[in-house]
């Protein structure tokens, strides 16, 4: 499902820029969403490569040791963007969206908020037919988590990686005992 939407640059910001001008990013750094006070567990967002890792967002460890705890997180972490990947490369399906729109900026942020809606009525109703079976993903790089646009990364937002990570690795060993 898409939970939100930031639409209407024209690719000359970087996704980090984009990220920090979003509503998303403001509600979440003033504490309106993600990990309410009652929430049965902590809620996290994945990002990719293009993303600064922050206490909230995690993204990927740069050449992790093989059989390591970090390996064991980038795997887990390339699982679960496989759904954000999925839900992309579908909209791009839609054919308003399959090649790029040169209509005004503002007709292309209602096409995309459109096809967004229609996307997740599908979903609503269980029919997974717009749905791309096969998707690309073209930035399987990872990132090196200190240097984006000389943003410092928090020490809380390294050790709650690390945390996942080991987290991650428990669970994959688990996984292979049971």
């Amino acid at each position: 499902r898409i939970l939100t939407i930031v639409a209407g640059f024209l690719g000359h910001k970087s996704d980090s820029q984009i990220l920090h001008a979003s509503s998303l990013y403001n509600d979440i750094q003033q504490g309106t969403l993600l990990n309410a006070p009652n929430a049965p567990f902590n809620q996290y967002l994945i990002g990719d490569s293009q993303y600064p890792l922050l206490p909230w967002l995690m993204v990927p460890y740069t050449n992790p040791a093989p059989g390591s705890a970090e390996e064991n997180f980038n795997s887990a972490h390339q699982i679960m963007r496989l759904a954000a990947l999925r839900a992309s490369a579908s909209l791009r399906n839609w054919g308003v969206l399959r090649k790029p729109v040169t209509e005004e900026l503002k007709m292309a942020v209602a096409y995309i908020g459109a096809c967004s809606i229609l996307h997740n009525s599908l979903l609503m109703r269980e029919d997974f037919s717009a749905l791309a079976s096969e998707f690309e993903d073209c930035n399987q790089g990872f990132c090196n988590a200190a240097a984006f646009e000389g943003e410092a990364v928090s020490s809380v937002a390294l050790a709650l990686r690390d945390n996942l990570a080991n987290m991650a690795k428990e669970f994959c060993r688990d996984s292979k005992n049971s």
